[in-house]
């Protein structure tokens, strides 16, 4: 056998391994939402006695009574102005503060204090930053919980942000727009930030994922029924002694719906915002 088929063999052994893996992941990950889904149109006593089975027969009225027992509008309307005000804020200030370190800053210091956020678990902030939102005014408000999820995803976006504009955003086109007496602000808004689309793409998803997503947080700074998320208004469908668990699932799949087309609308630009530079040409 000549180098060049033993080389085309093992070639092939590791693409058919990656796809064995890649089919394992896929079903692993789309089992959970076909079982809620099948869940979502099941009672008690069919979840019991068959709980992976196809549903028989097919009970259909467990989405509208989600909508009848909860208010789910409102919990839509503050779910959406949470993650939208947010993404705005975190795009925002993560884009000016990454072209920054990525472009002007010398050394890595800010850079490092943003990454060390990043390590500290939100859990163990809550309850400084409860007692600073209190003596603020702004406990169970929507500008308190809005400042709360700008600060708990920022890190995570400056690191994003400035690998990208570092990879992205070419030193020429800057030295180019100083030379045409182009300020840092001016080069920011009319050099940079047209070619950022694709990582502010990127950022903006994953954050608007988080905030979607975000429980902790909006129970214990929100206790006004008028400021709920969508995800805290789907919790009171759990009872203390039992639960309709096809209610559950219906609701679960109410929650889950915006996010899945949110990412499907932009999956495109994540994979681009992440592997942006990846290979040098």
């Amino acid at each position: 056998m000549s180098n060049y088929e033993m080389s085309k063999r093992k070639s092939d052994c590791g693409k058919a391994l990656r796809h064995i893996v890649l089919i394992i992941w896929c079903m692993t990950t789309v089992f959970p939402l076909l079982w809620v889904f099948l869940i979502a149109f099941k009672g008690n006593n069919q979840i019991f006695t068959d709980p992976f089975g196809i549903p028989d027969p097919w009970i259909t009225t467990n989405f509208p009574t989600v909508f009848q027992k909860l208010d789910i509008l409102t919990g839509l309307k503050n779910s959406l102005i949470y993650s939208f005000a947010t993404v705005f804020l975190v795009c925002l200030l993560s884009s000016m503060t990454g072209f920054y370190l990525a472009k002007y800053a010398r050394g890595k210091l800010l850079y490092m204090y943003f990454i060390l956020g990043m390590m500290i678990p939100v859990q163990a902030i809550a309850i400084p930053m409860f007692v600073k939102l209190r003596d603020a005014g702004l406990n169970n408000t929507r500008p308190g919980i809005i400042l709360v999820y700008t600060v708990i995803e920022l890190g995570f976006a400056v690191f994003v942000m400035t690998g990208f504009i570092k990879r992205s955003v070419p030193d020429e086109l800057l030295e180019a727009a100083a030379i045409d007496g182009c300020s840092m602000v001016g080069a920011f808004f009319r050099v940079a930030l047209p070619l950022m689309k694709t990582g502010i793409a990127t950022v903006g998803t994953f954050v608007f994922l988080h905030v979607w997503n975000e429980f902790f947080f909006g129970l214990i700074l929100l206790t006004n029924s008028k400021l709920t998320s969508l995800n805290l208004t789907t919790y009171k469908l759990r009872g203390q002694y039992s639960s309709d668990y096809g209610l559950l699932a219906a609701g679960i799949i109410v929650l889950a719906v915006p996010a899945l087309v949110i990412y499907a609308i932009f999956q495109e630009q994540v994979v681009k915002g992440l592997t942006a530079g990846a290979v040098k040409e």
